[in-house]
């Protein structure tokens, strides 16, 4: 993926968080090494992983990699002739033992975890070399006495004689005459030989070797001739040694080297289990979750939220997060220091209605941190990684992200700045297609902003014929505009708070935004007179523009707004549903163990010993009468009989029942929770989608009005707004954006707003008349309201001719025949008729309803019709 992106969303710093949750250097290696992937089979395992993961985490605890360390080094050095020391295959048995310990890990996890298990295949039984190596090298890199019997031999004569020379050489310190003769009563090693400080005076009085004079040449170090002897031995005693460790630690190295390969893809294996659970603890620290990926679909995030700012705003003391030190001993949360910011969450959605997003607003206003939020959070998911956003989100897998991010806080953009935004762009057009998500902050900045707008443009078409997803940052008015007038592109904003000259971050879908320059200037306390200087020069330029996009602008908010809380219904009504399956899977469990008690009651013989839990006594069955549900127990030489529930293995059947019946009712619960969800979900889709259809409407009639505008001469005929509906153009002055008709002899001066109205009774849209005639304008005798196709359908009135043929002919009708329910314009199975209450109980999927008997028709070729 390009490495420009990446260097300016700030992926290493992601890195970075995601290695401070490894546990050995073998994890912080991979974790600060992770790359997207653009190949949809290896982001969907890698995300599958990250999911097992974070269950397997969160159920069972965090894999076991106490002592595992990267023994890369080792390896290379634990070949025969190579040097391998002790402490090199003390750091090899810990890892492969801790590599034993991960893998038992793996096994043991429920079976549905598959992708952690298949780990397990990767990491081999290393056992045997476990065991050679603890057999020789002690866990603290020291060589065993007992590593084989000839070191045991050697080490016990090694004691012997440094015994020897000690109670040799400490002979003559106990000797008055020595001490004399000695600089002072100490004895010392020189090399491996013990010798006695003597005075250089003394020299020759001591009989011995003389090993070397003191710096100061006032001493010189003699080795008694009673002690060279057995210096001498223990000097070949220590060579014998040296060689048998030798001998030991290469034959190490012949079993180690022996499996090298084996080793190696294990080190990896566990650098990847380590890297897998520091992405479950990262995930579960931040709260995040896994996408669904697609491999062309739609970019839906709900919530989304930066992780960095995150990461910012939640910093923790230390450099790990609550669970297990590197070492593998378990240490407690680290409390979050307050918060200094609030990170607001934004949804933002590619590839459903529009691909390309026009984001505009204040400067400072977030318009910057949602291009990076977006590209960072694509990057982390093709990296395998879960993202801070809510469940339900999506996105497709890019084959790249191609960013282009501008300086909105320099005072001055040169030339040369201008220079590198063109061959930033050059580069991404070069590399975009249409699996490419493009982001693109302040287009057309850093020149002229006819020529920049006029660029702007140019790359929007650019897009759009390529077809790949893209969001662009501007404050070019030209480019909203283009947002309106072209397929697939749309206008979002982010929003400013003018009372508080803040921005608020939240990112507004369809709603353009506004520089506030004028305002905030006001605000600030610039002259009076200069700020409505500059409202009436901003008014003389797009003011109508402005105009239309606020009244636009109103039903793309209520648009998105539905849309955002049917997808959150949508969530909880998933939500609800995984509960309903967990309490099913909870009562199915019960059933299955009474089943099996059940079963273990079948197989009583007379004689067998039974416990009574509902007496807390033990008796003898004497035997089974099933058809009565009892048992004939003889409890201390007395029979009696005892109900087959009393024998239930519990602390009490009737807590059984109460727990089923808790199970039973709280299912009964979630499925009309979840029912409830789903229809609003389904309401508020359709609401969404009505407003949408309005927003479009209302954007039509919007550009027919600039149309026409732009072709009005004098002397034209045109619709006005008022009576009698049409009137001749005497003048126009579109400074101040009135216009002077005749109409009925009268001379009417009107706004240009008056003319060529879109809505109400001299509205140019034509509608449906009778027998699919047009008619002009909205008061027309005859004509249908556009609204009449939505109001709900009237109850019959019950003493009609026709609700009592009807109610005859539902008499008729059998029980489990399909019937027509009128309000609700569905099919249902009738299940009862209630004569004397005229109402009639229908079924529709898992629900019954009562309705009145006029409500309910027989179902027919007609009634399917409807």
């Amino acid at each position: 993926m390009d490495a420009f992106t990446l260097d300016k969303i700030e992926f290493d710093a992601v890195r970075r968080i995601l290695s401070r949750f490894c546990r050995c250097s073998l994890g912080e290696g991979a974790a600060l090494s992770i790359a997207p992937s653009s190949r949809g089979p290896v982001v969907r395992r890698r995300l599958e992983q990250t999911s097992q993961m974070v269950e397997a985490v969160r159920e069972v605890g965090l894999p076991p990699l106490g002592g595992v360390t990267d023994i890369t080094a080792a390896l290379k050095r634990a070949v025969p002739g190579h040097g391998a020391g002790a402490e090199d295959f003390a750091a090899i048995a810990s890892t492969l033992d801790g590599a034993g310990n991960c893998r038992t890990f793996l096994l043991d996890l429920p079976e549905h975890l598959t992708h952690l298990r298949e780990l397990a295949g990767e990491l081999a039984d290393f056992t045997r070399e476990v065991q050679g190596i603890r057999a020789i090298v002690a866990p603290d890199g020291t060589i065993r006495d007992d590593a084989s019997p000839r070191l045991a031999e050697l080490r016990s004569n090694i004691a012997a004689t440094t015994q020897q020379i000690h109670d040799v050489i400490h002979g003559y310190l106990r000797n008055p005459e020595v001490k004399k003769l000695l600089q002072s009563a100490n004895v010392m090693l020189h090399g491996d030989r013990y010798v006695l400080p003597v005075k250089v005076d003394n020299r020759g009085r001591l009989p011995g070797v003389v090993h070397r004079a003191s710096d100061t040449g006032a001493t010189v170090f003699v080795e008694p001739n009673a002690s060279v002897e057995l210096n001498n031995r223990l000097v070949d005693l220590h060579d014998h040694e040296r060689r048998e460790i030798e001998r030991l630690l290469s034959g190490l190295a012949v079993l180690i080297n022996a499996r090298a390969d084996t080793i190696e893809k294990a080190l990896h294996t566990l650098g990847q289990v380590d890297l897998l659970s520091a992405k479950a603890q990262y995930a579960y620290q931040f709260d995040m979750t896994c996408p669904e990926v697609t491999d062309r679909g739609v970019l839906e995030f709900f919530h989304a939220k930066h992780p960095l700012l995150m990461e910012a705003t939640a910093k923790v003391d230390g450099t790990l997060s609550a669970g297990m030190d590197r070492g593998g001993k378990e240490h407690p949360p680290v409390p979050r220091k307050p918060e200094k910011i609030q990170v607001v969450p934004i949804d933002v959605r590619l590839g459903s209605d529009f691909d390309i997003l026009v984001i505009t607003g204040s400067n400072t206003g977030g318009k910057t941190v949602t291009l990076k939020t977006v590209a960072l959070l694509v990057v982390m998911v093709q990296s395998g990684l879960h993202i801070p956003v809510r469940r339900g989100a999506k996105m497709p897998i890019f084959r790249d992200v191609l960013i282009e991010i501008g300086d909105e806080q320099s005072l001055e953009q040169s030339l040369s700045t201008f220079g590198g935004h063109v061959h930033r762009l050059k580069n991404i057009f070069n590399k975009a297609r249409r699996d490419t998500l493009v982001l693109l902050d302040e287009l057309g900045s850093g020149t002229d902003p006819d020529e920049g707008g006029a660029i702007g443009q140019a790359v929007l078409d650019e897009l759009r014929r390529i077809g790949c997803m893209a969001m662009v940052t501007t404050h070019f008015s030209i480019l909203k505009a283009y947002a309106l007038n072209h397929e697939r592109v749309d206008n979002a904003s982010v929003e400013f708070d003018t009372k508080t000259l803040r921005p608020t971050y939240h990112l507004r879908i369809g709603t353009p935004g506004e520089s506030h320059a004028i305002t905030v200037a006001a605000k600030l306390g610039l002259n009076r007179r200069l700020v409505e200087s500059a409202r009436r020069h901003l008014g003389q330029r797009g003011g109508q523009f402005r105009k239309a996009l606020r009244a636009t602008g109103a039903a793309r908010r209520d648009a998105e707004t539905a849309r955002a809380e049917a997808a959150a219904a949508q969530v909880h009504a998933e939500i609800r549903a995984e509960a309903l399956q967990g309490k099913m899977a909870d009562l199915e469990r019960l059933k299955g163990e009474f089943a099996a008690w059940l079963g273990r009651l079948s197989e009583l013989k007379g004689g067998d010993e039974l416990f009574i839990p509902s007496a807390n006594r033990t008796g003898r069955l004497v035997r089974l009468e099933l058809h009565k549900q009892i048992a004939l127990v003889d409890v201390d030489n007395i029979q009696q009989e005892v109900p087959l529930t009393d024998l239930i293995p519990d602390l009490g059947q009737d807590a059984v029942r109460r727990h089923v019946a808790a199970l039973r009712k709280s299912t009964s619960d979630h499925a009309a929770h979840a029912a409830a969800d789903r229809a609003e979900a389904q309401r508020l889709r359709e609401e969404a989608q009505r407003l949408e259809k309005n927003h479009k409407e209302r954007a039509r009639q919007f550009d027919a009005w600039l149309g026409a505008i732009a072709r009005i001469k004098v002397g034209d005929e045109v619709p006005i707004s008022q009576k009698p509906g049409r009137g001749k153009v005497l003048s126009v002055d579109f400074t101040g954006l009135r216009v002077t008709v005749q109409a009925d002899g009268k001379d009417l001066k009107l706004s240009l707003q008056d003319l060529f109205p879109q809505v109400g009774p001299f509205a140019v849209r034509a509608h449906p008349g009778p027998k699919g005639r047009e008619r002009r304008g909205g008061g027309g005798k005859g004509q249908a309201p556009p609204q009449a196709a939505n109001r709900p359908i009237p109850h019959r009135k019950p003493d009609s001719k026709a609700a009592k043929r009807n109610r005859a002919a539902i008499l008729g009708t059998p029980p489990g025949e399909k019937v027509f329910v009128v309000p609700f314009n569905t099919a249902a199975t009738l299940i009862r008729v209630n004569e004397e209450k005229n109402t009639a109980v229908v079924s529709r999927g898992a629900f019954e309803m009562q309705i009145p008997l006029a409500d309910v028709e027989p179902m027919n070729k007609k009634a399917i019709g409807k």
